[in-house]
């Protein structure tokens, strides 16, 4: 008796095809989607597996646990980030500000990168998440990062001698966070209205906030 074939699971733009060798970049693309979008909580190790075509046994070989597959999913998010656009390359404050406008232009391009730090910024707020040290230790370089271009700044004669170094490098970052949660909910949104209240054009609000920081601080 003839059975009915199941489907084809159709394989994800940017995903790894199965049967390459690459079976680690495949459960870590499909780790980044499941983390994003059901949280660390709500994805089992088994999810993972079935999405990336390969036995948990096969992915335990390369991840020996839950928190080792989500530490590497962070940590490629960064090194990507940092290959890509060197943000602490620079102690220029302007050439920086303009490098993160640029990140953020990538970001819109990558909505479900920007909805796994959303969502795991906000779980990590507590410190037995296991991305709590991940966050914090990266919260605080990044505001370290631009600090130190805004103090520089200062020596070189291009910032204000009286500009609150640390300050702004904190508010740029809450800012930039809050307008991709804004940015990530309007997408999702489905009553119009309401997502045009607190929907964002994040890229041109991202420029306006470097901007309007090098106005009153730049010499």
């Amino acid at each position: 008796m003839a059975t009915r074939e199941e489907p084809r699971k159709r394989r994800q733009p940017g995903r790894p095809p199965a049967g390459s060798e690459d079976k680690r970049a495949r459960v870590l693309h499909e780790a980044v989607e499941l983390f994003a979008h059901q949280g660390y909580a709500g994805t089992s190790l088994a999810e993972i597996a079935r999405a990336a075509e390969i036995s948990k046994a096969g992915l335990l070989h390369y991840f020996p646990s839950k928190d080792a597959l989500f530490a590497a999913v962070l940590t490629q998010r960064d090194q990507k980030t940092h290959e890509e656009f060197l943000l602490d390359s620079t102690d220029d404050p302007w050439k920086l500000l303009d490098q993160w406008v640029h990140l953020i232009e990538r970001n819109v391009q990558d909505p479900t990168g920007v909805a796994l730090y959303s969502v795991m910024s906000g779980a990590a707020v507590s410190d037995e998440h296991p991305a709590h040290e991940w966050f914090t230790g990266h919260l605080a370089t990044t505001i370290e990062m631009l600090t130190r271009a805004f103090d520089e700044g200062k020596k070189a004669g291009t910032v204000r001698p009286d500009a609150p170094s640390r300050s702004l490098a904190r508010c740029l970052v809450a800012l930039s966070d809050g307008l991709q949660v804004q940015w990530l909910a309007a997408r999702a949104c489905h009553d119009k209205d309401k997502a045009t209240v607190f929907g964002t054009d994040l890229v041109t609000e991202t420029r306006m906030l470097a901007q309007a920081i090098r106005s009153t601080w730049g010499m």
